[in-house]
């Protein structure tokens, strides 16, 4: 069979290299069909450099995650989908999506049953993966749990804290020796009660508190990284590192649908992002 010669444009930044041995197959994404191509039927690849990385072109291997059962837990930004539906074009894998909107990590009080906390337990526990994506709606909505501290661990109180410990030591139990990834809620803008950021007429920004709890998105973000780290759990920073910020694009409307939903090109940025990171997981635990 004659070998084929590729010309790669846009697929690394000004600075950054690609390693061909990294390359298996070449992914054109415009029409959400995979045409692929092996790396063994290309005899030279030369890359030009570039800043952006085009919306329609992706490379990489094989997924390892393809055929797995892979459970998302989360809020509205998962039950809608976007991301979850282009993580499972990207991967192969068997995107089980448990998210409803709405709802809290924590529960509030005794009667909530729809937080994250009582609803893992619904998923099966052979999953391969378990991905949890949220605390955007416990610090956005003004019915929300007590913040608490660290130290009320998995107790029977009702505070954010507390809450986080119930349900990660609950996924630790349940799917012991697997992968459970918690990823940090992405920014918002004012589609909610408390928006995160309020950019003022004069360019200051003022930053939003909860106003049951008086603590800032980024306390609450900080609290799930602290919980997840007692539990030693692997954490996604998609709030820091995902490139998505509805406040950065204003009102452009770029990656979200509103100030806080993703729209198609929002869940196809998130979960690219995620990709490279959860095939490093895989090797970790498969």
């Amino acid at each position: 069979m004659k070998k084929l010669s590729f010309f790669i444009l846009a697929l690394c930044s000004a600075t950054g290299s690609l390693q061909a041995q990294d390359l298996a197959t070449i992914i054109h994404m415009s029409d959400k069909h995979k045409a692929a191509i092996n790396i063994n039927d290309i005899d030279s690849i030369t890359v030009a450099n570039a800043a952006d990385v085009a919306a329609d072109l992706f490379i990489t291997n094989e997924s390892k995650w393809k055929g797995k059962r892979i459970g998302f837990l989360g809020n509205s930004i998962t039950e809608f989908g976007e991301y979850v539906k282009a993580y499972q074009e990207l991967t192969g894998c068997n995107a089980m999506n448990y998210g409803v909107s709405a709802t809290h990590m924590a529960k509030i009080d005794a009667s909530t049953s729809n937080a994250f906390e009582t609803r893992y337990r619904s998923m099966p526990s052979t999953l391969d993966m378990v991905i949890v994506f949220g605390g955007t709606n416990d610090f956005g909505h003004s019915n929300t749990a007590d913040f608490g501290e660290f130290s009320d661990g998995a107790s029977n109180k009702y505070t954010f804290y507390a809450g986080l410990h119930r349900l990660f030591k609950g996924l630790w139990t349940r799917y012991r020796g697997k992968p459970v990834v918690i990823m940090t809620p992405i920014h918002h803008g004012t589609e909610i009660d408390t928006p995160e950021y309020k950019v003022n007429s004069d360019g200051t920004i003022t930053e939003g508190v909860n106003a049951k709890t008086g603590k800032t998105f980024r306390q609450y973000v900080n609290a799930i990284k602290e919980v997840a780290a007692y539990y030693s759990f692997i954490v996604l920073d998609a709030y820091s590192y995902s490139g998505l910020s509805p406040m950065a694009e204003g009102t452009s409307r770029y990656y979200f649908r509103d100030g806080l939903h993703l729209n198609e090109r929002g869940g196809e940025r998130l979960a690219r992002w995620m990709y490279p990171q959860l095939e490093l997981v895989y090797d970790m635990f498969y």
